[in-house]
């Protein structure tokens, strides 16, 4: 498995800090499998994903309807672009994370359904964690997401792979930070459309002690969930710590100094 940068000339910074919201069910298999999962994009709740356009399609149709090309033709560039869609967004493989310095209360509310827990990592501890092993992916690319609106096409990704770095502009609070593969175990049939046995997850081995740096509960969970989800992770073997997130914690009481 290799690491590949979606942007060579853009270095991410090691410190960048990283947050993963799960639900319990999830994080239960983090510790169990001891691997990132990555779902099949087209499972992914946004209908968006992988289809904001190639910027490489967008100018040959430009470019056919300048020449007075028929209709048919291109319809024709138009039917490629959609298979090629379909059969990508059923063989790419994502895993989100949220670029912040700190935890965010709304995330809280998206991804953990305020009952979950996140985990903290920075994309040194990311990157250093994977041991290498894959099941069905070779190379995984890494980077920040953009944010675009749909009816721009001025500078629209020219690979189907940076296609899975754009989303809307209507979910640029995420600030999301992705890894994405592509499944190379069989042979490519870009017109088949059948999906039957593809793998619904992509595996990625990892060491969690290089991984997690932290574990938050979710500030809305009893204080007792905190001593559960650190005896479930010693069990597990890991040493980081869990803490209750304290986001909605009172202020201190103060004497102000006037």
């Amino acid at each position: 498995m290799t690491l590949r940068s979606t942007n060579p000339d853009h270095e991410v910074p090691d410190d960048l800090v990283l947050w993963r919201y799960l639900d319990f069910p999830k994080f239960l298999d983090l510790l169990a499998s001891r691997a990132i999962k990555l779902p099949r994009a087209s499972k992914m709740e946004d209908p968006f994903e992988g289809v904001m356009g190639s910027g490489a399609t967008k100018a040959a149709l430009r470019a056919a309807k300048g020449r007075g090309e028929k209709s048919y033709l291109r319809n024709a560039v138009a039917n490629r672009e959609q298979h090629l869609s379909f059969f990508w967004r059923e063989r790419t493989y994502v895993s989100c994370w949220n670029a912040f310095p700190s935890e965010n209360a709304g995330l809280w509310r998206i991804y953990g359904d305020d009952k979950g827990v996140v985990v903290r990592s920075t994309w040194r501890s990311l990157r250093q964690a994977f041991t290498g092993n894959a099941d069905v992916v070779e190379d995984v690319f890494f980077g920040p997401v953009s944010y675009r609106e749909v009816a721009d096409d001025s500078s629209f990704p020219l690979t189907f792979t940076d296609q899975f770095f754009v989303k809307r502009a209507e979910f640029v609070h995420e600030h999301e930070f992705r890894l994405v593969a592509h499944d190379v175990s069989r042979d490519h049939n870009y017109g088949e459309r059948d999906t039957t046995g593809l793998p619904q997850f992509a595996t990625l081995e990892c060491d969690l002690d290089q991984l997690i740096e932290e574990v938050l509960i979710s500030p809305r969970l009893g204080g007792w969930v905190r001593d559960t989800v650190e005896d479930v992770s010693r069990k597990y073997g890991g040493a980081w710590p869990v803490r209750r997130s304290a986001i909605y914690q009172p202020p201190p009481n103060q004497i102000l100094d006037f």
